[in-house]
């Protein structure tokens, strides 16, 4: 399959003309946009500087105008004589360097040279100005001479302004001129060229269209003869790798899969047509053959029902095994379940004595700290008594001291009865303090007493609670045994239940196997009755096979009438 070039789609073709086309005019239009862009750039140019200088040298004639409106002011108002004189300079002055700007700005000869001569003029006039304004200051008789030079040099001046004026209309006239005779030159210019780039996109479409055209006429044809069954045609590849390309390397492909298609249907009616004669031959060989095996057929039925019979019989023998196993298997699980009940009451036990144990050593070391308390109260009471006696005789000694204060206080009479009052204070307190002693002396004793007991009590407990752990520890030792036995035991009944649930499972899969055998037995002898019947039916089926056989010899030759109406 031959394909010229590299592969370029419709769309690409197409945007390639239109793109290049799209460039045309972009450059047509730059051309365009450049000429507008000088041509403003000269418009502008003419009114920067001509027509702004001509506005300029206007506005010089203007100043010059005003200078001699004050000039006149000046002649003719003496009052005000002062504020024209300032006027008079400030506009003439004004003038003239405006004239000055537009003389250095001038680059034609001939408006450079009028420039030059109305400078010098306003000049001459500034000077006369002078003249004339000392001469009126002075009352000077010349002053007639002079306003008369004035007048004469004033017409001078606006003859050279209006000449002036003049040329600057001239050359900007020109300037306009030919500022729109190139306009329309480059309008011609992108007229032509847009004319010329229209004509080339007509060209460019109509050859490209009529191409496209062409290609899908050949389409077409090709399409008309495969449509008319004419598969003769030459192979006419694509020069061009695109969507009509692949279009008409498909119509190639389509006609060559027909033409093998047709190829390969006459040769299959005539393989049909030959196969429908052996297949004749063939259905009469099997109509002996399915003879022979009816007969077979009834022989296998009645062996096949006495072994039916003999199999039900054992079928009933292992089921009566199987309900046996079962039922020991059942057995065997309850006692292994009374035995695991067993041996977990057994653990409970074990964990409860464990924490009866536990609890005994905690009784003990609390009935050691008992009883080192109550050694400790026995030891504290007897300090207490000891001090209880100590501050019993200091209570007496007080006592003592405290008579001894009073019959000293006697003794002083009136000097002494404060001390006397302080004295029996004292004796009261020491009274107090050897009642109160008495009362903890007995208090100390009762404690002593209850003490006393109580240590006698605490050893005796003590001596409970050692042979309480003895006995827990002699039990628990009990319980370890047990269970290590309960242990033995339950993995034996677990063994013998194991095997039972074996030979239980064993026995329902005998029973299983036998109850197939029997269902197959009793399966193969239906079976039997029903292929006689059936072979019956093939014996049927092969006279229509024989019939159908004749037909489809019949249809394969139709088939290669029609196949024949193609060209190949």
């Amino acid at each position: 399959m031959c394909r010229k070039g590299a592969r370029i789609p419709i769309i690409a073709q197409l945007s390639a003309m239109f793109g290049f086309v799209l460039v045309l005019f972009l450059a047509l239009l730059g051309y365009v946009l450049y000429h507008f862009d000088s041509v403003g750039n000269m418009a502008g140019s003419l009114i920067q500087h001509t027509s702004a200088r001509a506005l300029l040298l206007k506005d010089a004639h203007t100043d010059f105008t005003r200078a001699l409106l004050s000039m006149r002011g000046f002649l003719f108002y003496p009052d005000g004589a002062a504020v024209y004189e300032q006027s008079y300079r400030e506009e003439i002055q004004k003038s003239l360097e405006i004239v000055r700007d537009y003389n250095a700005t001038s680059t034609m000869a001939d408006t450079k040279a009028a420039g030059d001569k109305l400078e010098k003029l306003i000049s001459d006039y500034v000077i006369l100005g002078d003249q004339v304004i000392a001469a009126k200051k002075a009352n000077d008789p010349n002053l007639s001479q002079y306003t008369g030079q004035g007048r004469q040099l004033v017409a001078n001046i606006d003859e050279q302004f209006l000449q002036i004026n003049k040329l600057q209309g001239a050359y900007l006239s020109g300037k306009s001129e030919s500022l729109i005779d190139h306009s329309k030159a480059r309008v011609r210019l992108a007229a032509l060229l847009s004319i010329g780039i229209f004509a080339l996109v007509i060209v460019l479409v109509y050859l490209y269209s009529r191409n496209v055209s062409k290609r899908f006429g050949n389409l077409s044809r090709e399409l008309a003869e495969v449509g008319k069954l004419d598969l003769t045609g030459r192979d006419v590849f694509p020069t061009r790798n695109d969507e009509i390309g692949d279009m008409g390397t498909v119509i190639i492909e389509m006609r060559r899969a027909l033409k093998t298609f047709v190829q390969q249907i006459q040769t299959t009616g005539q393989m049909l047509a030959s196969s429908g004669e052996e297949l004749n031959a063939t259905v009469d060989e099997h109509l002996k053959a399915v003879q022979t095996v009816a007969g077979s057929i009834e022989t296998i039925a009645a062996g096949v029902g006495q072994n039916a019979d003999n199999i039900g019989s054992i079928s009933a023998a292992l089921q009566q095994a199987s309900a046996g196993a079962q039922q020991i298997s059942a057995t065997a699980g309850a006692v292994n379940s009374q035995t695991y009940d067993a041996v977990h009451e057994a653990d409970t036990g074990m964990n409860l004595l464990g924490a009866v144990v536990g609890q005994n050593e905690q009784i003990a070391a609390a009935m050691q700290e008992i009883t080192n308390v109550t050694s400790l109260l026995a030891s504290g009471s007897e300090d207490i008594k000891g001090i209880v006696g100590v501050i019993n005789d200091i209570a007496g000694q007080t006592n003592l001291l405290a008579l001894n204060a009073a019959i000293e206080a006697a003794r002083a009479g009136e000097a002494g009865r404060g001390f006397a009052v302080v004295a029996e204070e004292v004796r009261k307190l020491a009274e107090q303090s050897a009642g109160a002693t008495q009362d903890i002396a007995e208090i100390i004793g009762r404690m002593g007493g209850e003490i006393a007991s109580a240590v006698t009590t605490v050893d005796k407990a003590n001596t409970e609670v050692d042979k309480g752990k003895l006995a827990a520890a002699d039990t628990q030792k009990g319980f370890e045994l047990i269970i290590a036995t309960l242990g033995t035991v339950k993995n034996g009944i677990e063994q013998i239940a194991v095997a039972i649930e074996e030979t239980a499972k064993g026995t329902q899969s005998m029973v299983a196997s036998v109850q197939n055998i029997s269902a197959i037995a009793e399966e193969t002898s239906g079976n039997a009755s029903t292929v006689a019947a059936t072979v019956e039916e093939q014996s049927a089926s092969m006279h229509e096979i024989s019939s159908n056989a004749e037909s489809l010899a019949k249809l394969a030759t139709e088939l290669n009438s029609i196949v024949r109406q193609f060209k190949i």
